[in-house]
């Protein structure tokens, strides 16, 4: 979820005010008042039908001889958001570029940067759309115009939030709370606390989004921007399911979903709203209006082919067709599920890796530019060295003693930095065992060995959600971590552990016979059968459900191969009463 393409439409729409040049000839005052109605005509047309304002643009074109400075900028600026709005990605790139050189004032350079580092998220190339966004926040004190800013700001929330940067969005949404403030600008007061609510509700943080909504739906409303407070009340109600409170969820939701179908039927909002119903339906076992809801979700996210809500939606039709005991069609769309995951995980690694080597990017040169003034004050006291015959010899000896030492350190922090990349990029921060991607390729890697016999054991944890809703997300964490260490004690050198996502993990396992795969498999069942939770506060019981396969039965030969069947084979031990492990036949 993201405001920046309506904040976008509020900016180009008040930000240039062009007056008619009153002059003395009549045809020419005709032709500049042509020209100011075409770059009215476009303003209008620019978030409402973005390819009725090429049209326009091109008519402005034919006149460009007439324009003055400011709409010449302008112009610029309304042809980038155009051709972006209509998937002209790399058109609009090219456009900006060819101009941009020519620009000096911040304030234009802030918003072209905004135009570049949209452009390259929507093709993918994320590491040039944050060297973008760095550009865009480098000028920010400079900026004189507020409106240029808050949509600075909210570039750089929007490209953060894609990267599961929330802190650093969270850093820019109260940066233009206190320009809101300070400038008495009720409309970035709307984007600052809607941005705040978003980014509390994708960290799963329901205290804050809820903290927050009743501030943000008031300012929205009282500058009339009606469409975010939508878009606001909206995640509070997919917010109140998620945290389990479906009623409460229920009757927030459904009233919203005529009026976001109304502002605009292809939003994202509109998609997770009803997807949010149909799991709070399906818990309810009101199964038919989760189905209208689920379906209609699904075949929304398919039509705009957004991935990320194709596979939640194909994840909570699953759930829907298992609980009507339509088990073919259920295993479908977690097939669907499966594969819309790995696109998900793949792309969002992608960006993370970009996210990575960015930052470290600019630490490693502002580590260089350190080391450079090192030098240089180094270099000035060895010129006035050769003054001092006597001591000359004692001087530059600790001179180079401190330039070795601060090398040193520059390499060792270097090192450091470069170690810690590679070891969050691989790991799972709560479990401290490998994270999806890294679990994925390791598995490949093996599989490649055609001489290896290969299993994939798989297991998921009972009844997960519910230990989180009765006991708090802090005991579920607690079971995720001591189930890991409980596992990894009994493991061998050569065996691959991963969590695969939530409450699933996977183990990958070399040179061991179907017996000892399924004796290993229900050691384990064992294992998590036995941990005591009394450490954790509370005292429950706790178990996972197992299913495995090896490479080479039944016509097994790939990873996503083998994987699918260990998955099929944990669906059989959960069918079948869970806490069991299941091989696949």
């Amino acid at each position: 979820m993201n405001f920046g393409q309506s904040l976008l439409g509020l900016l180009k729409t008040s930000i240039f005010v062009f007056g008619v040049f009153f002059i003395s000839s009549s045809a020419i005052s005709e032709d500049v008042l042509s020209v100011d109605t075409l770059f009215r005509q476009v303003r209008e047309q620019i978030d409402s039908s973005p390819s009725s304002a090429l049209v326009t643009i091109q008519k402005l074109k034919e006149r460009s001889l007439q324009f003055d400075d400011k709409q010449r900028d302008e112009f610029y600026l309304l042809s980038a958001s155009a051709l972006g709005m209509t998937g002209q990605q790399k058109a609009r790139i090219e456009l900006v570029l060819s101009y941009v050189k020519n620009v000096r004032d911040p304030n234009l350079i802030s918003k072209f940067s905004y135009e570049l580092s949209d452009a390259y998220v929507a093709i993918g190339e994320y590491e040039n759309a944050l060297v973008e966004l760095n550009k865009s926040i480098s000028v920010l004190e400079r900026l004189t115009d507020v409106d240029s800013k808050v949509s600075t700001l909210q570039g750089a929330i929007r490209l953060a939030n894609s990267l599961n940067g929330f802190d650093e969005s969270l850093r820019f949404a109260e940066r233009m709370l206190a320009i809101a403030t300070a400038e008495n600008r009720l409309a970035a007061k709307c984007y600052g606390l809607a941005n705040i609510v978003e980014i509390n509700f994708l960290m799963a943080n329901s205290e804050g989004v809820q903290s927050k909504q009743k501030d943000a739906v008031a300012a929205c409303d009282l500058s009339e921007r009606k469409v975010i407070s939508l878009f606001v009340k909206s995640i509070v109600a997919v917010d109140l399911i998620n945290s389990g409170r479906n009623d409460d969820g229920i009757r927030a939701g459904l009233p919203l979903l005529y009026a976001l179908i109304k502002s605009n039927g292809s939003s994202d909002y509109l998609v997770q709203l009803e997807e949010a119903l149909a799991r709070a339906y399906i818990r309810r076992n009101d199964l038919p209006n989760a189905e209208r809801f689920g379906l209609r979700a699904f075949q929304r996210a398919k039509k705009e082919n957004s991935v990320q809500m194709l596979e939640r939606t194909s994840e909570t039709m699953a759930s829907l067709k298992r609980a009507q005991g339509q088990l073919n069609s259920a295993i479908d769309y977690y097939d669907i599920n499966l594969a819309l995951k790995k696109k998900v995980l793949d792309d969002q690694l992608q960006k993370n890796l970009a996210y990575q080597r960015v930052k470290f990017d600019s630490q490693d040169k502002a580590n260089q530019l350190t080391l450079l003034e090192q030098k240089n004050k180094i270099l000035t006291v060895e010129k006035q060295l050769q003054y001092g015959k006597n001591q000359n010899l004692v001087l530059l000896t600790t001179l180079i003693t401190v330039l070795v030492a601060i090398l040193g350190a520059w390499l060792m922090r270097t090192w450091r930095q470069k170690n810690l990349f590679r070891y969050s990029a691989q790991m799972d921060g709560l479990t401290q065992v490998s994270n999806r991607a890294h679990f994925i390729a390791c598995c490949n890697l093996i599989f490649k060995r055609a001489d290896q016999q290969v299993s994939l054991v798989l297991f998921d944890m009972d009844n997960f959600k519910k230990i989180n809703d009765t006991f708090g997300h802090a005991s579920g964490d607690w079971v995720l971590k001591n189930v890991c260490a409980a596992i990894q004690k009994t493991l061998r050198k050569n065996d691959v552990f991963g969590r695969l996502g939530g409450e699933e993990f996977g183990l990958c396992l070399v040179d061991l016979t179907d017996d000892e795969v399924l004796a290993c498999a229900e050691r384990w069942r064992a294992v998590v059968e036995e941990i005591n939770t009394t450490d954790c506060g509370y005292q429950f019981s706790i178990s996972a459900s197992f299913g495995a396969a090896s490479r080479g039965k039944h016509g097994l030969q790939s990873f996503e191969e083998t994987l699918a069947a260990a998955d099929k084979a944990l669906y059989v031990s959960k069918n079948n009463g869970r806490n069991r492990v299941s091989v696949y036949e």
